[in-house]
């Protein structure tokens, strides 16, 4: 098992993105389920959901968002041109609310989601490309996932913590499908998400209030790229930056220099978020305490 010391590499920077919009005109976009005749809808845009989205991913070969509803425990899709629909009903969870977290998508067609558990029942499972449903065997069930990425060589790594007499204790972990998880860097707090992105794994230490860096080849030494607060899940973004949503109900843009900015704000709640490249929008899950305002935002990306 590794350890790591922490080390602060870049200062924190916080201030408005300037990208040509007010950033809290997201929450005045129209409401709309699917774009008409197809057309390909940037936003700002509110979608109301009928349940909890928490992660999201863009799925480029079909020009799709893959939702995982949390309140559900279902995998959708929405598509500008049919709007949401669901794609499957995952394994029975032994509790009320699974709690869903990240979910990909292999080169296989398989759809990975995370469950958090709570500590007593936190596993990951998927739904294979034509349409049956697993979970992953022998996984831990106290600890707590929530974030999961996977490489482009196909390599999946998952983030997680336990609680132990009172302390939070987290890591990122090599996870194989077939059932074994393997530790790649201990240490954290609370890891809430996690990305890998060219030669490097990112996490949100949601507890320390920042990124952290592990190289995915080499030196298991972790740093601290910047602090970010109230920090959630993360996803890739143009010129090598990273979004991330958070608890502060702000979607924040990470430059490749470790800047951090406020790239949309007036949210309640956000968790996950997906970037599509092409069409140059931020996909964002919207989450309401109260559970009557769930939804799924776009937002332009200039």
């Amino acid at each position: 098992m590794l350890r790591f010391a922490l080390t602060v590499t870049t200062a924190l920077v916080l201030g408005a993105c300037s990208r040509g919009h007010d950033p809290g005109a997201v929450t005045k976009g129209d409401t709309a389920a699917k774009s008409p005749s197809g057309a390909v809808d940037r936003g700002p845009t509110t979608i109301p959901l009928d349940g909890d989205p928490n992660g999201l991913w863009w799925d480029v070969a079909t020009n799709a968002l893959l939702v995982a509803d949390s309140g559900n425990n279902r995998i959708l899709k929405w598509t500008d041109g049919g709007g949401v629909a669901k794609i499957a009903d995952l394994p029975a969870a032994p509790q009320k609310n699974p709690g869903l977290g990240q979910l990909v998508k292999t080169a296989d067609g398989r759809i990975f989601v995370t469950r958090f558990g709570s500590g007593t029942a936190g596993d990951v499972v998927y739904v294979s490309a034509d349409g049956t449903t697993g979970t992953v065997p022998g996984l831990d069930p106290h600890r707590r996932r929530i974030g999961l990425t996977v490489t482009a060589q196909g390599t999946l790594y998952d983030a997680y913590f336990v609680k132990d007499a009172g302390q939070t204790l987290g890591a990122v972990a090599r996870l194989d499908p077939a059932g074994t998880e393997t530790d790649v860097a201990t240490g954290m707090g609370k890891p809430v998400g996690v990305l890998a992105s060219g030669a490097d794994l990112f996490a949100s230490d949601q507890e320390a209030g920042a990124l952290l860096k592990v190289p995915l080849v080499g030196s298991s030494k972790a740093t601290v790229v910047t602090q970010v607060p109230a920090t959630d899940l993360l996803c890739s973004g143009p010129d090598g930056s990273l979004f991330t949503g958070g608890t502060a109900g702000e979607i924040r843009r990470i430059g490749r220099d470790g800047v951090v900015s406020t790239f949309a704000r007036g949210f309640t709640s956000v968790r996950g978020v997906a970037y599509d490249a092409k069409n140059k929008r931020l996909f964002a899950s919207e989450h309401d305490t109260h559970g009557k305002a769930n939804a799924l935002r776009i937002v332009p990306v200039n």
